[in-house]
């Protein structure tokens, strides 16, 4: 694993030819701009779930400690969870694009369809629903649990716009690897020189 400052890297050993298609998606602009009514949408939800189902809403109001805590430990827990469900082979890169206001995964690798819906919703489940659960589970509250799983949510509003573009566009069997920005997919067998260690980035956190 390394770090990256800056857009999300090339790959200019990887030139796509008719085995690949390139899957239509916004610019990052674009994509942050149609993907924050989801993070927003789902950041309420949780919310009001929280106060519904948890003692949260009885209890004291959350301290500043506890909401910049929370705010400045979910980017990482985040990435982190990305990173995690990439799968094992040192290709790793996690980056910030100060540009776009955006943190990244990025995987040079092809990667199964089913392998990046996992990455991508990984963090969302385990920072945001599983907290909630369990907390409503054992009748308990915490707000620093709470406020990372909204802020989560948030944040995770490109992982989402991703999924939804994924499963509209892309067949489940297929392989998918990344030139830059763009989704590249293939059903077709690696072709020569397109090896999976000569692959590209898998991106995790688009917001």
């Amino acid at each position: 694993m390394r770090l990256h400052i800056g857009e999300i890297p090339d790959s200019p050993d990887f030139i796509p030819d008719e085995s690949w298609t390139r899957m239509p998606e916004p610019t990052p602009w674009v994509m942050q701009l149609l993907a924050l009514p989801i993070g927003l949408g789902l950041a309420v939800m949780l919310g009001v779930l929280w106060m519904i189902l948890t003692p949260l809403g009885r209890g004291p109001a959350p301290s500043l400690a506890e909401i910049f805590g929370a705010v400045l430990a979910i980017v990482p827990a985040h990435e982190a969870l990305h990173l995690m469900m990439h799968p094992r082979t040192g290709d790793s890169i996690v980056g910030v694009w100060p540009a776009r206001f955006l943190f990244y995964t990025h995987y040079h690798n092809q990667i199964p369809c089913r392998r990046y819906l996992a990455v991508l919703l990984t963090p969302v489940v385990v920072l945001s629903l599983l907290p909630l659960v369990a907390c409503a589970c054992m009748a308990t509250a915490s707000a620093f649990l709470a406020i990372a799983s909204v802020t989560n949510a948030l944040f995770a509003s490109g992982d989402l716009f991703a999924v939804g573009l994924l499963l509209a566009q892309v067949p489940r069997h297929a392989m998918l690897r990344n030139k830059g920005w763009w989704v590249y997919w293939s059903v077709g067998r690696p072709q020569k020189g397109d090896s999976p260690q000569k692959g590209d980035r898998l991106d995790g956190t688009r917001a």
